[in-house]
């Protein structure tokens, strides 16, 4: 197995990495800080080592060849390096639940053994939510979980389809399920909440501060840099999308509270350097966590993005039109605005109707 991924250091240096496997061994090696230059080398080494070309794949694969030739694939569009590993974990699942009822070889595979995984990954017991093991609780994948696995079985099976290593997908005639939890409303801080966050803030103060008064994606905000500032406008490009949002106006007086970390000397230093590690921002996510009941946290999914949720909220509040905040948010549909469209106060709402 053999992938690039990139890592950006506590400077906010960028570098490019090789994860190669290599007679039952596995290397890990810096290749450089320039992307081209990083492929470069890539191709040496796969040259070198013997390791399959992209443009060099036969007219029938293996399961494993197959699902390594598709993280290449999915790695060419800057996937991240942790997605990549989550993809390979869901692809290695169904193979081995495939393999466990005798079909090894992929051209086996059919529409029966995509639903007969569908009905034991929906029935397979979950541990990993928030503070599930003191309180020895599981459950089930979430319908939204499912559902996002449907899409990557379907995307994998016609990535062989098209490169003639099966005959067909046997994940197309698998609906996606209605997830009821994605068109409910979205949980918002009340203002005593906000007041309990703020006051155990400490060093996260200002990335919350930023997150609550701007509505950017905690995602985001973890990457901005001291460039994406000019004056009171803020322009970068949202990592969910690659879509860039340019010129968007933010509160004065979130540029005062920043201060100093936009008025760096480096354009390219991190805005939240103390968020730089995956270790940060867990505990970061945590501090607000933990000032909810643990089954609060669950049922309401709270977390950074609650924020968001929180700054789409105050501005429907004031009257803001959806087009306007459907901008602000970064949504390409008009669609996922509406989401919050019955959160508006009643007093809000009487604004619009000539009482009699």
């Amino acid at each position: 197995m053999a992938i690039i991924y990139e890592r950006t250091t506590n400077k906010g240096i960028t570098k490019y990495y090789v994860d190669v496997s290599i007679d039952g061994k596995r290397y890990k090696r810096c290749l450089s800080e320039f992307k081209d230059e990083a492929y470069k080398l890539f191709d040496t080494i796969k040259r070198e080592r013997s390791i399959d070309c992209l443009n060099q794949r036969p007219e029938r694969l293996s399961w494993s060849s197959a699902i390594l030739e598709f993280l290449i694939f999915v790695e060419l569009f800057s996937v991240s390096h942790a997605h990549v590993m989550q993809i390979d974990s869901r692809l290695r699942s169904f193979q081995s639940f495939c393999e466990k009822d005798g079909t090894t070889n992929i051209r086996s595979v059919g529409v029966l053994h995509a639903r007969q995984y569908l009905i034991y990954r929906m029935n397979q017991e979950i541990r990993n939510k928030y503070k599930f093991s003191p309180e020895k609780l599981t459950t089930t994948p979430a319908i939204s979980t499912i559902n996002r696995e449907i899409s990557l079985y379907k995307r994998f099976f016609r990535f062989c389809v098209e490169n003639d290593w099966i005959p067909k997908n046997p994940w197309l005639p698998i609906r996606r399920f209605p997830d009821p939890v994605k068109r409910r409303p979205r949980y918002h801080f009340a203002d005593q909440e906000l007041e309990k966050i703020f006051s155990v803030a400490g060093e996260f103060y200002d990335y919350y501060y930023f997150l609550l008064f701007t509505g950017i994606r905690p995602t985001d905000a973890f990457g901005m840099k001291a460039s994406s500032f000019d004056g009171c406008y803020l322009s970068f490009q949202m990592r969910k999308t690659g879509d860039w949002m340019t010129n968007i106006p933010i509160p004065k007086h979130v540029i005062e509270t920043l201060g100093e970390r936009i008025q760096a000397r480096d354009d390219d230093q991190l805005v939240f350097p103390e968020l730089s590690s995956d270790r940060q921002r867990r505990y970061c996510r945590r501090r607000v966590q933990e000032l909810f009941e643990p089954h609060i946290v669950r049922e309401k999914f709270i977390n950074l993005h609650t924020f968001r949720h929180t700054y789409a909220h105050s501005m429907l509040d004031r009257g803001v039109p959806k087009e306007v905040l459907q901008t602000f948010l970064g949504h390409k549909s008009i669609r996922t605005t509406e989401i919050y469209a019955n959160w508006v106060k009643s007093k809000e709402l009487e604004k619009w109707v000539e009482n009699p």
